[in-house]
């Protein structure tokens, strides 16, 4: 009973994994056409704004492009297993192309008008993405594969937030002042990050405990039965 039950759980938790992903790829669609299209198309207004730094904009969005795209992969145990070496060599492009998005951004949102709209947002948010990069990148040198994970998904969080917060900008919010509703998303986002990673440690450990220190209790004897 125990086995099967573990067995559905895991099922479950795959299959949510699995919508959140195809979620995020929807709205990774929308926002390419939505938001970044003007570096395909180049009658739309916003590639005037961006001329001046078209040459670092097309790394930023490139690189993000694949950092989002490469990011499911190494949270996928069957993948990891069946394919370490492509795994690992995911893990460098994908580390590789936060640090060069999320450089960037911090360069392009430092060198931008003062009066630009959500320019301290964005810029602390890439720096977000650069150190928990660089945590998780010092984490796996280390070898120390556990604060690694832990890292690479707090990272990954980050990372749909750039997506996320753009669907959420074309949402008619009432009442929103300015990048509020931004940074409650960034929050909510960082919050189940760590409930997803904390969830096991917090609750199945203790039930885990538990089990083990009542199989190690011994039974009482009876009165009457033996010495």
């Amino acid at each position: 009973m125990g086995n099967s039950s573990e067995v559905a759980v895991a099922r479950k938790q795959i299959h949510l994994r699995h919508v959140l992903f195809a979620l995020l790829l929807l709205m990774f669609v929308f926002v390419l056409w939505h938001d970044e299209r003007f570096v395909f198309v180049h009658s739309d207004k916003k590639w005037a704004y961006y001329f001046p730094v078209r040459w670092l904009v097309l790394p930023h969005v490139v690189t993000g492009m694949i950092a989002l795209l490469t990011g499911p992969f190494q949270f996928s145990s069957r993948f990891r297993q069946r394919h370490l070496r492509i795994h690992r060599m995911m893990g460098r492009v994908y580390l590789a192309s936060v640090a060069v998005a999320a450089i960037v951004a911090i360069y392009v949102t430092a060198i931008r008008p003062r009066d630009t709209d959500g320019k301290e947002w964005l810029f602390a948010l890439a720096v977000a993405w650069l150190i928990t990069g660089a945590i998780a990148f010092a984490a796996v040198l280390n070898r120390n594969i556990e604060a690694h994970r832990q890292w690479i998904a707090r990272n990954y969080a980050l990372t749909t937030v750039f997506v996320t917060v753009r669907v959420l900008k074309t949402i008619p919010i009432p009442h929103s002042n300015g990048e509020g509703p931004a940074w409650i998303l960034v929050l909510a986002t960082l919050l189940f990050t760590e409930l997803g990673l904390s969830w096991q440690s917090v609750f199945s450990q203790t039930r885990r405990m538990q089990a083990s220190r009542t199989a190690r209790t011994p039974e009482p004897k009876l009165p009457g039965r033996g010495r």
